[in-house]
């Protein structure tokens, strides 16, 4: 338990925006309806904004996840890839299950007026299986197995603000409602951070040593 309390600290650039996110995110649910929060962020769109957000929401796509693990295994990081292919393999079985599980209906499905949703014209909206969120699982998931990795720890705060992002697009393209997303984050960040924890940080801990070749991926700021 000490070595994943010290995991925590020592990456508090990203866990520490985490943590406000799971307390404003639970006030927000146990505040407002479903719907209130899924029409007010899926409500607050631009042209411009269509096309920016279709391109974020990809942050998400297992292809994504794929290309990071197709850099690790060019860079011979074979420890990272494994543990980055095992983040990515447990987050997609655990999401899939409760989805199909639960087989909730996405927005579009839910409302059942294409008027009343934001929608834009080039992305696909899908609608069934919305909770929890895939894409937030598996972007948080890798910006949280990023912001471990990073010997820079400060780039953990841009890495949970792409994850941010990414949840924003799911809500903004209708394809997911605020608690898939916040459910989602928090299945991604929980797998990576075991994963991390279990095969990586509480080993080098326990043994006071840290192999820079297999932990390291970019160079200290000077």
């Amino acid at each position: 338990m000490k070595t994943l309390v010290a995991l925590v600290q020592q990456n508090r650039y990203f866990y520490v925006p985490f943590l406000l996110w799971l307390i404003i995110g639970g006030a927000l649910l146990s505040l407002f309806t479903k719907d209130e929060l899924f029409l007010t962020v899926n409500g607050a769109h631009h042209p411009v904004l269509d096309v920016l957000v279709t391109g974020t929401t990809y942050l998400g796509d297992g292809i994504t996840f794929g290309v990071m693990l197709l850099v690790l295994l060019l860079l011979r990081k074979w420890k990272l890839f494994f543990m980055g292919a095992g983040t990515l393999l447990i987050v997609t079985l655990i999401v899939q299950g409760i989805k199909h599980a639960v087989n909730e209906p996405r927005p579009i499905v839910y409302f059942g007026d294409t008027e009343i949703c934001h929608m834009v014209q080039w992305v696909k909206v899908h609608g069934g299986l919305s909770f929890p969120s895939g894409h937030t699982s598996t972007a948080f998931g890798m910006f949280c197995f990023l912001a471990l990795i990073w010997r820079n720890k400060k780039m953990g705060a841009l890495m949970f603000i792409l994850g941010l992002i990414t949840a924003h697009s799911r809500l903004y393209l209708s394809q997911h409602f605020f608690a898939d997303v916040y459910v989602g984050s928090i299945i991604g960040t929980l797998v990576s951070s075991l994963i991390f924890w279990l095969f990586e940080y509480r080993r080098s801990q326990t043994t006071g040593q840290t192999n820079a070749h297999d932990t390291i991926i970019a160079p200290q700021p000077a």
